[in-house]
C-alpha cells in the first residue's frame, strides 16, 4: 500500500512538472516558439527568398531577448534556413556566439504590445517600441512576416516570471 501512494505521488507531481510553463523567452520557450515558426505560413513561405542570404553559416538568427529580465545574456534564437523553398526554423534555444542578423530587445511592456499587434503607422510603431539592431531596410521590405514573428510572441503558451 506504502508503494502504491509513492507513485502516485510521483505520478502527480512527475504530470506537474511536465505540464508547467515555459518562462517567456527561456529555452524552452524558444524551442516551442521554433516548432510554431514552421506552421506559420506567413514565416515559413513569407521570408523564404530572405532566408537564402546566410553566407558561411547556413541560416539566418533573429536574437531577442528581454530588457526588464537580465538583458542580453539571457537573449535567446531562432535559426532560420532555407530548405525547399521555404524559411524553416532548425533550432530554438539559447544565443549561441555566432553574431545574429537580427538583434531584438525591449521592455516587457512593449513585448506584450507588439505580441497583441499594437504596431502603430505603417510598422513604425514596431522600431519605436523595439530595440532593433539588423538591416532595417530587410525588415521594412519583410514587415508582413516580421509582424507575423511579433504576433507569435503571444502563441506559446508561458508565464512572465524572469528566466
Amino acid at each position: 500500500m506504502k508503494r502504491v501512494g509513492v507513485v502516485l505521488i510521483a505520478v502527480f507531481f512527475g504530470f506537474g512538472y511536465s505540464f508547467a510553463l515555459p518562462k517567456f523567452m527561456d529555452e524552452e520557450y524558444a524551442k516551442q516558439f521554433c516548432e510554431l515558426w514552421n506552421k506559420t505560413p506567413t514565416l515559413i513561405e513569407g521570408l523564404a527568398k530572405w532566408s537564402k542570404n546566410t553566407g558561411e553559416k547556413g541560416y539566418r538568427i533573429i536574437r531577442f531577448y528581454r530588457q526588464d529580465c537580465g538583458g542580453a545574456e539571457k537573449a535567446i534564437e531562432v535559426h532560420i534556413a532555407p530548405r525547399d523553398g521555404k524559411a524553416v526554423c532548425i533550432y530554438g534555444g539559447k544565443a549561441t556566439d555566432r553574431k545574429p542578423d537580427f538583434l531584438m530587445s525591449a521592455t516587457d511592456e512593449n513585448w506584450k504590445s507588439l505580441a497583441r499587434g499594437e504596431f502603430g503607422f505603417l510598422g513604425a510603431g514596431i522600431m519605436s517600441k523595439l530595440d532593433f539592431i539588423g538591416s532595417k531596410w530587410e525588415a521594412a521590405k519583410n514587415m508582413g512576416p516580421f509582424k507575423a514573428f511579433l504576433l507569435n510572441l503571444d502563441k506559446v503558451p508561458h508565464t512572465m516570471e524572469c528566466p
